[in-house]
């Protein structure tokens, strides 16, 4: 009811208030129109001089100053306590050369920095360029902190061939250095590097990195494993200050000073360090040195030793863990593409295979390996002088197994008969035999190949052929076709006569001489050599001044040669070889080897055998070739052919000697049972004479003509703690084998 009474004064209030603001909007646009009338009616006095722009005082150039160049929109909130705008578009700062750009930014111009975020880019020139999601820069210190995000899932710095990925990076402008702490990674175009810390100076192109460092080859994959490492991108040489591990696919460093080059793959190695080559077998040789150098490309590596001074010299070691062999000495090489070694500066070749170790000391020593051609195992049996005879009465492969039908499944099933390569290759209007008149000097080398320890020890001759029955047999049924070749090479001599140049000549020789290849050749075992195969072996050669020490046998040359193929050690130019109480010399000296044990000695050239008596009363034998039988290291038989000449004093029944026996003949042989002369054989005729021990007085009596007893060159060895020397330490040569190879 009270609210119908006071109705009408409400409305009489507000039409009050509409009537007053209608009069007050017309009021207040005549006062608007009247000042722009006014406006209008004003007139700008005319310049006195032209108008020109002025530039702004501040140089937006100044190496000192974050300056926005460009965004989008602009926002400066109006309560903050420091001034701050906030940008927003295609962003773009820059101080001096370097441009930053983002999506959005806080900017701060009183403090000189600014926080940019999403697509962040960083670029100097046209050569670096930094991306991130997140970049905190400091204008004044010029120093960036770049971090990923949504937009940029990884840090990145490129510097032309170089980039560097991590999760976040710290940026000098300044040292012109980026580094990371948490992780990462520096690629360029020959390797990958990762660490825990890295940094990489765009400018100098070096990169250090610490903790969990590898470095990975792209060209051919070896891997680099240290804990630190310097790094130049401009000439791919990592730096190397401590314990590294460099392994490829055949090779492997060990090291922990020097450089290595990964763009040639050579390396110089400055402190101690080790060198494994791996070979196609998988047998390991390992090179040791004070100092190396290594080049991967040339299949090269040197070892150097270092003598300092109040310290025992460490030797360069070359290890062939497979053959058993260590090579030492101050300066050494190693070719693993030909597997050959070389040392010189005192060096010793140690060969360790059986329990006797050889020692062998020269000027010079060279290893390297020979290849053979060797019969395969299915082929190298070891027959006995009767079953080669017999074998060499068959004429195939039939006529064996027709009396040898337990064995025929020994037989290869790829062996070709004797004589029927040609008619497997189409030819087979010839058949060969081994019994033309054009055998080759080889093929008869591979007639007369084999000689048997009963052959050897008689003397008496080798041949292997057929028996009667078997050879009559044999030759009946040859073809005439036989002759073919021989007919050919007959025609072709007329023909050379009469017609030098004629075209059938050239073609009946082509004919002949590819008959003449596929000849099969044959030994007294019915093989042929097409199906031996190729084998390497081990070989050493000592020159200057060469010595070799085992504990049963020693010896001294100029050069001293060892093959593995023959088991052969050649002793050239003034050998001795020392066994027990016995001496040999001469011009030239073979020692045969089995097992590392001496089994024969032989002396093609003639030479002198001295035994030590007792004093100075010796047994000697010199002649024009000398033949020393060993057994268990010890002389079994020695044989000596043409101009025999000896002195030895004759053991009586009481173990006592009391004549001296002077004696010359044509040929000689000594059976011996140990230490003792079992027999002696000296024929057609001998000359000389008996004499009691106390008539011989002078010296001239007791010796041969150049008789030497050198025992004082003899090599021999000692031990220092845990260290085997020489005598002559170091290899120091003794004045005494000086003045004897002078």
């Amino acid at each position: 009811m009270i609210f119908f009474k006071k109705t009408p004064y409400l409305i009489i209030t507000f039409l009050a208030i509409l009537l007053l603001s209608g009069m007050y909007s017309i009021v207040r646009a005549q006062q608007q129109k009247a000042q722009q009338s006014q406006q209008e009616s004003f007139k700008r006095p005319e310049p006195k001089k032209p108008l020109k722009p002025t530039i702004p005082t501040i140089n937006r150039y100044q190496e000192d100053k974050v300056f926005l160049e460009h965004a989008d929109s602009l926002f400066r909130p109006p309560h903050d306590m420091e001034e701050r705008q906030i940008v927003k578009g295609k962003v773009e700062f820059r101080q001096g050369g370097m441009y930053m750009y983002c999506d959005s930014a806080y900017y701060y111009p009183e403090l000189n920095s600014m926080d940019a975020f999403g697509h962040v880019v960083m670029k100097q020139g046209d050569t670096l360029f930094v991306y991130s999601d997140k970049l905190y820069y400091d204008g004044t210190l010029r120093h960036a902190i770049l971090v990923n995000g949504p937009s940029q899932r990884e840090v990145i710095m490129k510097n032309r061939k170089v980039t560097l990925t991590t999760d976040s990076l710290d940026y000098d402008m300044i040292q012109d250095l980026g580094w990371y702490t948490q992780g990462g990674k520096l690629e360029d175009e020959e390797n990958t590097l990762t660490s825990v810390y890295g940094q990489y100076s765009p400018s100098t192109k070096v990169a250090d990195f610490r903790n969990n460092v590898v470095l990975v080859n792209k060209s051919d994959g070896f891997r680099l494993s240290t804990e630190e490492l310097t790094y130049n991108t401009e000439t791919s040489i990592a730096d190397i200050n401590t314990r590294t591990l460099i392994e490829g696919k055949n090779d492997t460093i060990i090291t922990t000073q020097g450089w290595y080059n990964t763009k040639t793959d050579n390396a110089t190695l400055t402190a101690r360090s080790v060198i494994l080559h791996r070979d196609s077998a998988g047998n390991v040789i390992t090179l040791e040195g004070d100092s190396l150098i290594y080049d991967k490309l040339a299949h090269i590596s040197e070892a150097f030793m270092f003598k300092a001074p109040g310290k025992r010299p460490r030797p360069m070691v070359l290890t062939d863990t497979a053959r058993k062999m260590e090579l030492v000495g101050g300066f050494g090489r190693y070719n693993d593409l030909l597997q050959e070694a070389l040392a010189t500066n005192y060096p010793m070749l140690i060969e360790y295979s059986r329990p006797d170790t050889l020692f062998l000391r020269a000027d010079t020593i060279l290893t390297f390996q020979r290849t053979e051609k060797i019969w395969p195992d299915s082929l190298n049996h070891n027959w006995d002088l009767f079953t080669r005879q017999r074998l060499g009465a068959y004429k195939s492969l039939e006529d064996m197994t027709d009396v040898m039908e337990p064995f025929l499944t020994l037989m290869p099933a790829s062996l070709v008969a004797v004589g029927q390569a040609p008619k497997l290759l189409g030819f087979e209007g010839v058949t060969f035999t081994s019994s033309s008149r054009h055998q080759s000097k080889e093929e008869n080398d591979y007639n007369d190949d084999i000689v048997s320890e009963e052959e050897l020890l008689s003397g008496e001759s080798a041949s292997i052929e057929p028996s009667g029955e078997a050879e009559t047999e044999v030759r009946e049924n040859i073809d005439d076709s036989t002759v073919q070749i021989e007919e050919i090479y007959d025609h072709e001599e007329v023909i050379m006569q009469e017609e030098p140049d004629s075209l059938e000549l050239i073609r009946r020789k082509a004919i002949a001489d590819s008959l003449e290849r596929l000849r099969p050749k044959i030994d007294r075992l019915g093989r042929d050599s097409v199906f031996m195969v190729e084998a390497n072996y081990h070989a050493a050669k000592a020159i200057g001044k060469a010595r070799f020490f085992k504990s049963d046998l020693q010896g001294i040359a100029d050069t001293i040669l060892y093959h593995q193929y023959d088991s052969m050690l050649y002793l050239q130019r003034k050998p001795v070889v020392w066994s027990e109480e016995r001496q040999i010399f001469g011009d030239t000296i073979k020692v045969h080897l089995i097992d590392s044990v001496a089994d024969w000695a032989h002396l093609p050239a003639g030479g002198m055998v001295i035994e030590h008596i007792d004093e100075d009363f010796y047994n000697q034998l010199a002649g024009s070739e000398i033949l020393a039988l060993l057994r268990d290291s010890s002389l079994d038989r020695l044989i000596v052919n043409g101009n025999v000449e000896a002195i030895f004093l004759p053991m009586e029944n009481d173990s006592t000697y009391n004549k001296l026996v002077q004696a010359e003949s044509s040929y000689l042989t000594v059976e011996m049972d140990g230490n003792n002369m079992q027999k002696l054989k000296m024929w057609p005729e001998v000359e000389g004479t008996v004499r009691p021990l106390f008539l011989v007085k002078k010296n001239e009596e007791k010796y041969l003509r150049g008789f030497k007893w050198l025992e004082m060159l003899r090599p021999r060895r000692k031990w220092y703690g845990e260290h085997v020397t020489w005598e002559d330490e170091l290899g120091d040569v003794p004045d005494e084998l000086e003045e004897y190879f002078k």
